[in-house]
């Protein structure tokens, strides 16, 4: 047998359990496409993690169209710096007269690094995805019962495309890459949309170090499904699964009324190399009040130090992009740990020169209205060249401005994103606000950083861990229920995760049993007690290793 050849080998990830992507257009003189591609730009070379925005207009259309497929649009050479890229649709605020009013001055823009302060602030008004394309996907084609509308009036006829570059060895590349969009004047059935699930993009979605198994959950409450839905509910068509590198397990799992149905969507073996959208064998209904909770499980045996939710490929992610019809209002439900409840779970109750309320404001990016009253919250992206000083919103003097930020506190209903910027790659690093928190109670923790007291801390006992992964997992969940233009549709929440009869092992039909360290019983239990005896656990723990340090320094004398 003759050898073929080095260039000739390699691997190839599957998915042999779900039905297969329908691939290419359906043939017709109906059928168009349009490129929304960038055009010969620069990857800037002082980066490893780069987001960049740009505005598109939908080419000349006369009545409303159905987007019906998707894909990638890569440059050659190019495919291993683009990590994920999304399509949002633009929708101008009440008071602006048209989407034209907006949004056609910036579609000669060149672009702009999305979220950063030189973002315009009117591309906030880009929030929802109605394409989500990441690594290793070929695309997808709609069932022919369904299509995304394009040119609807004064709807969707502006986009903002997102890609995410990946530049770890800090090389300056041209780059012409986008998406493909295949459309149709011959209207589907069904206007279809897209549901964001799972964890908001924030720091405080920690992962520690030497895990084998790490489990975190975002999720989607009653209340926002009950006010969102129309009382038929709708239908889930297709799943893309998002996390990081050290994602190794994903799930969406589904809840009425105190019981949990079969899986959504699962992956036990997750491949960040391989994002391919999962066409669901059968389409699953979700009614008003039903729940939702993408869960994801980590595994970080090499790692020495806390992993925190980010941007970069270095963070992490959970989440999961779900296509369903009919169009509703509803276009993310997800959650985030509490700000205070995060710090009161590692023992740490106070900090030098700031109270915990300004803490908490921080750490969300409540903003103080400007002249015109404006509210402006911008998403961050993180990079290895972003600018870490911390930004405590201050008066005419420079103090503190608490009335101001009194007043912003209405301003949460706006939110979009929760991040911290940081520098290389760590959203809570020494140069980021994690860095900057100093610790003054308790008195165990007092004089170091809160960095510093998260890389301490004994992560390879396992009673830690398993005490910190269900404070956070079955304990308290910031909830937001977001509408397409962006306002919340009912108010901020926190809430705790909910009690439910677990799915018995024999009816997860084809999908394998996913281990995991919490167990029903987290979920039945006390919540509030369970959190105060994980404080006590870890303040316990952390103690006892300092005492033995102490003791081996005394033998060593």
């Amino acid at each position: 047998m003759t050898w073929h050849g080095k260039e000739h080998r390699g691997v190839r990830p599957l998915h042999l359990l779900t039905p297969p992507v329908k691939k290419g257009a359906p043939h017709g003189s109906h059928t168009r496409h349009w490129d929304v591609t960038l055009q010969n730009f620069t990857i800037p070379d002082n980066m490893d993690t780069l987001y960049w925005c740009k505005i598109f207009k939908v080419p000349p259309m006369q009545k409303k169209h159905h987007m019906i497929g998707y894909e990638p649009v890569l440059q050659s050479g190019n495919e291993h710096y683009v990590h994920h890229m999304l399509l949002y649709e633009c929708v101008a605020p009440h008071h602006f007269a048209s989407t034209d009013s907006m949004f056609q001055r910036f579609v000669e823009h060149p672009g702009e690094s999305c979220y950063s302060s030189a973002m315009p602030p009117e591309w906030d008004q880009c929030i929802t995805p109605i394409v989500s394309w990441a690594v290793g996907s070929q695309g997808e084609f709609l069932p022919n019962h369904v299509g995304l509308p394009l040119a609807d009036g004064n709807k969707a006829r502006y986009f903002m495309l997102e890609i995410h570059y990946d530049n770890p060895k800090f090389r300056q590349v041209k780059d012409s890459s986008g998406l493909r969009i295949h459309y149709t004047k011959d209207l589907r059935q069904y206007d279809g949309g897209i549901l964001v699930n799972g964890i908001t993009i924030t720091p405080l979605h920690i992962v520690p170090p030497h895990q084998l198994e790490y489990r975190t959950a975002g999720y989607c409450s009653s209340h926002c499904t009950h006010k969102t839905l129309p009382q038929t509910g709708i239908k889930l068509v297709s799943v893309v699964l998002h996390s990081h590198l050290a994602g190794k397990k994903i799930r969406v799992r589904h809840i009425r009324e105190g019981r949990e149905l079969p899986r959504i969507a699962e992956d036990n073996s997750y491949d960040f190399s391989y994002q391919q959208s999962r066409i669901l064998p059968h389409e699953v209904a979700v009614l008003p009040g039903d729940e939702l909770v993408t869960e994801c499980v980590y595994q970080t045996p090499n790692r020495t130090e806390p992993t925190f939710g980010g941007y970069s490929t270095k963070q992490e992610m959970c989440l999961a992009f779900l296509l369903y019809y009919p169009r509703t209002q509803l276009a993310g439900c997800y959650s985030m740990t509490p700000v205070k409840y995060f710090f009161e779970t590692f023992g740490v109750r106070q900090f030098y020169d700031v109270d915990m309320d300004t803490v908490e404001r921080m750490i969300l990016k409540v903003p103080i209205p400007d002249e015109q009253g404006s509210n402006r919250i911008p998403r961050s992206t993180t990079s290895t060249t972003t600018s870490t000083a911390a930004s405590f919103p201050t008066g005419a003097n420079g103090a503190l401005d608490e009335e101001a930020n009194s007043r912003a506190i209405s301003a949460l209903q706006q939110m979009k994103e929760f991040t911290v910027e940081a520098e290389d790659g760590d959203a809570a690093g020494s140069g980021g606000l994690f860095g900057e928190l100093v610790i003054s109670e308790p008195e165990e923790f007092q004089n170091r950083s809160f960095t510093s007291h998260l890389v301490e801390l004994p992560w390879t006992e396992k009673l830690l861990t398993q005490r910190v992964e269900e404070s956070f997992y079955a304990g308290k969940h910031m909830v937001f229920c977001r509408k397409h233009d962006d306002q919340l549709a009912i108010p901020l929440s926190i809430t705790t995760f909910p009690k439910f009869t677990e799915l018995p092992e024999d009816e997860t039909k084809n999908y394998s049993h996913c281990e995991g360290k919490i167990r029903h019983s987290l979920r039945t239990g006390d919540t509030a007690a369970s959190s105060v005896d994980g404080i006590s656990t870890i303040l316990f723990l952390y103690l006892a290793v300092e005492a033995v340090i102490i003791i081996q320094r005394l033998l060593q004398q």
